[in-house]
């Protein structure tokens, strides 16, 4: 089906609304600290709606659809496993609690307060590549899915000279981003993607009612236990050994990573400090724990409909023109992630296309000016800045961000027009982020909570996971380096992927860093660097009058918890705990008696009506408290000014306290 012009004006409306936005927030950037951080002003809701439609890109729907396409539902299972592991992290405010403590732009400017300047600058050069090269191709994937689905020519005339519209797309979409990081920094891209996220959620409700009633799912049910070969079963996750790419090992691999990576990985900075207090920041967490239901089951959900589309004969009239599309598109993996995309142009009445081209739209700009603002700004503040000896001028730190900026979308533009992607968008992310991911992770925890983790261990740990991710990368990438058979498994590919590359680097580092600090003799002062105790001078750890007992405590149930957070907390600890109980229950009965195909549709059928239901009230409840924040943020951008030496300087000496006892 063609777009409409009721789809084209849905599109249109959102952006004049994101335009109006962006040139009201540009008067409130006054110096470094708003533009990075948005003065450090937000609050839970706008952080927790606002970072989440930030990390869903338009790449990252086309990659959950590639996922649950070939996987069904059967990564879901998995995930509930590592619901428990997200929880701990939320309630607790692993690492970006004490993060938020530091009160760094950056990360690496934690480096240098924790380690050393040297290190400062050789983790930003490390995490700005990594970054880069993960960004690389979130345009191009963008550029050939609105090239297809709105059904753009391959050429259009300018000026009377012919010009490929993928390159008008890419320079259009890279322009967008880049404006709107440049113009309102921090406080602009949280603002509208604040907007966007609460016009997703909306528009995630109306498209799962339209494909819960449009589809007998028992149909579904069936097609898929009828077609999925002997080995990657679609419903039963413990039949899937044949999924060499997405099989358990993908998952549980994914769960460690959780845990390990939590706050490394800087695609998003600019929300890690943006929030107004640690304590805020936490609560930002515990919400996002519900803020995404309905948008995983809408991801899961479309692809599934799809797949029945696709392999159940009575839906051979939509079918074959997808056929026919896909057969006019070079190369196996774009055609894999046009494939579900290519379904929705034929299933979607004219207004609910109109919706999914504007929430593609969305979370395409959301993610751009995000990944943008975030790779720009380490580029500045992480190498340029440390090698200077006086600070910048605000205007003069401003224009430089907005330069770095604009170099990001210069090399996206030429990587994405050049560069041809040969492996799934998830196996992609997996490698690349392993660049900077592999040794990062134990050097941030070490950091934040051991005072015997030292400046060599972290040089160590860092060389070493990355030099494994980056052989990883080019042996996966050209077959020469593989000089024996038993290195390429089927299709010509590495015999391990990214995932299992990623995991190896991760393992191996840790055991580094343990053992070379271990060797050392440092007792760095935490206390100093988080500004506790008599460190704390700006006062923002509020006590409630809340006394927790020490089981309580241990989970992360701090004084700072009013009544509405305490029980936020419990019900967060409940709903994980249920799944849990759930996962460990069904996985005993599977293995003592069996649990046969009627019993997984079951499951699933149960599984989609309680989320979808969740879904529905978690939605309204984000609309009114998002609302409430948005008045709060303007207020307090008013109100408070941010001092000018705010600018991710390290003003106090190499370390923070290194040497020091604790």
């Amino acid at each position: 089906m063609e777009m409409h012009w009721i789809d084209w004006s849905i599109l249109g409306a959102l952006f004049a609304g994101l335009l109006w936005l962006l040139l009201y927030c540009r008067k409130f950037v006054r110096n470094t600290a708003d533009f990075l951080a948005a003065n450090r002003c937000a609050e839970r809701y706008i952080l927790a709606i606002a970072s989440g439609i930030g990390a869903v890109g338009a790449i990252s729907i086309i990659a959950f659809f590639e996922l649950y396409y070939n996987a069904g539902f059967t990564p879901v299972w998995w995930t509930m496993l590592s619901g428990p592991v997200a929880l701990i992290i939320a309630i607790s405010g692993w690492v970006y609690y004490r993060r938020r403590e530091t009160r760094t732009l950056t990360l690496a400017q934690f480096f240098e307060m924790r380690y050393s300047r040297n290190f400062r600058v050789f983790a930003g050069i490390l995490m700005w590549i990594s970054g880069l090269l993960n960004y690389g191709i979130f345009p191009a994937v963008s550029a050939r899915f609105f090239l297809f689905y709105c059904g753009f020519p391959e050429y259009v005339r300018f000026c009377g000279v012919p010009v490929e519209s993928y390159a008008l797309l890419l320079t259009l979409f890279i322009g967008l981003g880049a404006a709107f990081a440049c113009f309102g920094g921090q406080i602009a891209i949280m603002v509208t993607d604040f907007a966007q996220g609460m016009f997703c959620n909306v528009a995630f409700l109306i498209l799962m009612v339209f494909f819960l009633y449009q589809f007998d799912w028992n149909d579904i049910f069936t097609t898929m236990a009828a077609t999925a070969p002997a080995g990657k079963s679609l419903l039963n996750p413990f039949d899937t050994i044949a999924n060499k790419d997405f099989s358990a090992f993908y998952f549980l691999i994914g769960i460690v990573a959780i845990f390990y990576t939590s706050g490394a990985w800087q695609g998003n900075m600019g929300y890690t400090g943006a929030a107004k207090t640690p304590h805020e920041a936490k609560m930002a967490a515990l919400l996002g724990q519900w803020r995404g239901l309905i948008q995983g089951l809408l991801f899961m959900v479309i692809p599934i409909c799809a797949y029945l589309i696709m392999n159940n004969a009575a839906f051979g009239d939509i079918a074959a023109p997808v056929r026919a599309s896909l057969e006019h598109v070079e190369g196996a993996q774009l055609q894999k992630q046009l494939l579900v995309p290519m379904v929705l142009k034929q299933l979607l009445p004219v207004g609910l296309s109109g919706i999914f081209i504007a929430v593609m739209f969305a979370a395409m700009l959301s993610t751009d000016n995000t990944y943008m603002h975030s790779w720009g700004s380490i580029f500045i503040q992480d190498v340029v800045m440390p090698f200077r000896k006086r600070p910048f001028k605000p205007e003069t730190h401003i224009r430089l961000l907005r330069l770095s900026i604009l170099g990001v979308g210069a090399f996206a533009w030429l990587f994405s027009y050049f560069f041809r992607q040969t492996e799934y968008i998830m196996m992609w992310f997996a490698i690349t982020g392993a660049v900077w991911l592999g040794g990062a992770g134990v050097v941030i925890i070490g950091g934040l909570y051991w005072k015997r983790g030292t400046t060599a261990a972290a040089w160590t740990a860092l060389i070493i996971g990355s030099t494994i991710a980056v052989a990883g990368i080019l042996i996966e990438k050209y077959e020469w380096l593989r000089p024996f058979d038993w290195m390429t498994r089927e299709e010509g590919k590495f015999i391990w992927n990214g995932q299992i590359i990623y995991f190896g680097a991760l393992v191996i580092s840790t055991l580094s860093y343990i053992g070379i600090s271990l060797a050392g003799r440092t007792r760095f002062n935490l206390d100093r660097m988080l500004h506790r105790g008599r460190y704390d001078t700006a006062n923002e750890h509020i006590e409630t009058g809340f006394k927790a007992n020490r089981w309580l405590k241990m989970l992360g149930l701090t004084g700072e918890f009013t009544f509405t957070d305490r029980l936020l907390f419990y019900a967060n600890i409940a709903w994980s705990a249920v799944w849990l109980a759930v996962f460990a229950a069904m996985t005993l009965y599977h293995v003592c008696v069996g649990i046969s195909t009627a019993g997984w549709v079951l499951f699933w059928k149960i599984w989609v009506g309680i989320s979808f239901v969740l879904g529905v009230g978690t939605t309204a409840w984000f609309l009114v408290g998002g609302s409430l924040n948005i008045r709060g943020l303007f207020r307090s951008l008013r109100e408070v000014r941010s001092c000018d030496d705010d600018d991710g300087q390290v003003v106090d000496g190499r370390n923070a306290g290194e040497g020091e006892e604790a």
